[in-house]
């Protein structure tokens, strides 16, 4: 028997074979290319992110190096401060070393009867606190050394301060000595901190306790001008 298909081309069916329309090829085709696209991606992906994992493992290895590296500079800097400081001193006591001799030789002159001393301190300048920048670790120790080293020259004239403690056996050789030490080239504005009652060797006696400002550096008075004033106070 012969078998006619009447049917169209395009609705013919062919026996055991899968045919394909091209819109659904090229749409299979498509995503095809876009899932291979989605991997390289994912792959490239995780590579970046495998290499950024790295960079971030090296920075913090080289963070705690550098934290390292800045306690070493602190102590550094903190030891250079000492240093300075006591450079600073030494060569203090040694440009004011004759200065010092005739500052004391000046005040025991004014030292009255029944009036001793016990303690001359020289009050060091206050040094003040500095806020470290966390920022900038390296400029703020330039800063903290530029500080220190400006604090540690040489006063003003005036600068300084000295307490002087004593006893005396009365008010008046007390008032006595303090008119004496506002006579002095080297000792200005004196004050008088406190005077109280007190016991030695069963004497009623007087401890107080001045604070001056002391003048001795360039512009000390002369020989001349310290004798004529040590003439006069022993004048009547």
């Amino acid at each position: 028997m012969i078998e006619i298909n009447l049917l169209p081309k395009d609705l013919r069916k062919g026996k055991g074979v899968f045919t394909l329309k091209k819109n659904t090829a090229y749409l299979l085709g498509g995503g095809g290319i876009i899932l291979v696209l989605l991997i390289f991606i994912s792959i490239l992906q995780g590579v970046r992110l495998q290499s950024l994992n790295r960079k971030i493992a090296e920075g913090q290895r080289r963070k705690e190096e550098l934290k390292e590296s800045i306690r070493l500079v602190d102590a550094l800097g903190e030891l250079k401060i000492k240093i300075l400081q006591r450079l600073s001193a030494i060569e203090a006591l040694d440009r004011d070393r004759s200065t010092w001799v005739d500052i004391m030789e000046d005040l025991s002159s004014r030292v009255p009867d029944y009036l001793w001393l016990s303690a001359f301190k020289e009050i060091p300048p206050v040094v003040p606190a500095v806020v470290p920048n966390v920022q900038n670790p390296e400029a703020e120790m330039a800063d903290t050394l530029k500080k220190a080293q400006a604090q540690i020259q040489p006063p003003p004239v005036l600068g300084r301060k000295v307490t002087i403690v004593g006893y005396a056996f009365s008010l008046n050789s007390l008032a006595t000595f303090m008119i004496n030490l506002m006579r002095s080239s080297y000792f200005k504005n004196i004050e008088l901190n406190y005077v109280k009652s007190t016991e030695l060797e069963k004497q009623k006696a007087f401890s107080f306790q001045l604070t001056s400002d002391l003048f001795y550096t360039s512009q000390l008075p002369s020989k001349k001008e310290l004798a004529t004033t040590q003439t006069e106070i022993s004048s009547p």
